[in-house]
């Protein structure tokens, strides 16, 4: 979605014709989206005024010693989330709101101004995600304690290890997104001229942030291979079905060395 929303963005900063009745289902439809995030918007919320309560009542029973460290952590890791969800929430809105409106001809297209919405809702998108790559390593390494314990299954393991890297690889690729969309509004000034040095090291910037994604998911590529190996050797899935995996892992790599190329000339992408 982000990248239909930069093409959008950029589609809309070109010299707009007089209003359009035949644009109404669009600013229709934007304003259908808007009313069901101010739903959502309204229930998240309500979740957190309940998250903020539960938490401080955790908090007193901690204080009297009636309930554990590990009860307190997970009370305020709940808020947190809820928290974060509601702000992307609102950012979202925020976004659909003024592409709306720009849509309709009530206000004139600020190009700065779509570019700072874009990226505000991507930096509330990168807090979930760094809350969940901090929820599933803690899982992780719980995980791996119980295993050398054999408390837990090879697979449980596996299932916590995949968990983790699918939450990495979410985490590099909004990175890579808010790199590619601070990279288009250095190249889009305005009546001010571009910068072509920092647009080079955005541009920089942005093809590590990929390269980065694909690193993690050619990780996770790999571990699925390695892991649909180990199940198929004991039976527990149909040799022939180890060639999905290996083609993954295969594609996965090929995409990998096709970004890393790109890093290496950057003047040829």
């Amino acid at each position: 979605m982000p990248t239909a929303l930069i093409t959008a963005l950029s589609l809309l900063a070109q010299p707009q014709p007089p209003p359009d009745p035949a644009q109404f289902p669009l600013v229709a439809h934007r304003s259908m989206e808007i009313d069901d995030l101010d739903r959502e918007i309204q229930r998240l919320h309500d979740t957190v005024l309940l998250k903020r309560g539960q938490l401080g009542s955790t908090q007193r029973l901690a204080r009297r010693g009636l309930v554990s460290r590990s009860d307190l952590e997970r009370g305020l890791a709940a808020l947190h989330h809820e928290e974060a969800r509601e702000a992307e929430a609102r950012a979202y809105r925020a976004l659909k709101e003024y592409e709306r409106d720009v849509l309709g001809r009530v206000v004139p297209l600020d190009e700065s101004k779509a570019y700072d919405l874009l990226l505000d809702w991507l930096k509330t998108q990168e807090a979930i995600a760094r809350l969940e790559v901090d929820d599933r390593g803690v899982t992780l390494k719980q995980v791996r304690s119980q295993y050398r314990r054999l408390a837990v299954s090879r697979q449980q393991l596996d299932d916590a290890e995949l968990a983790y890297n699918s939450a990495l690889a979410k985490a590099a690729l909004n990175q890579s997104r808010q790199t590619r969309v601070r990279m288009e509004l250095a190249a889009r000034k305005g009546e001010k001229p571009s910068d072509p040095a920092e647009y080079e090291r955005l541009k920089a910037e942005h093809l590590k942030a990929r390269v980065r994604y694909f690193e993690i998911v050619a990780e996770g590529a790999r571990n699925r291979l390695t892991i649909a190996l180990e199940r198929s050797r004991r039976g527990l899935i149909p040799i022939p079905e180890v060639a999905i995996f290996q083609k993954a892992a295969d594609d996965a790599e090929a995409a990998l060395a096709a970004e890393r190329k790109k890093l290496e000339n950057p003047g040829a992408s």
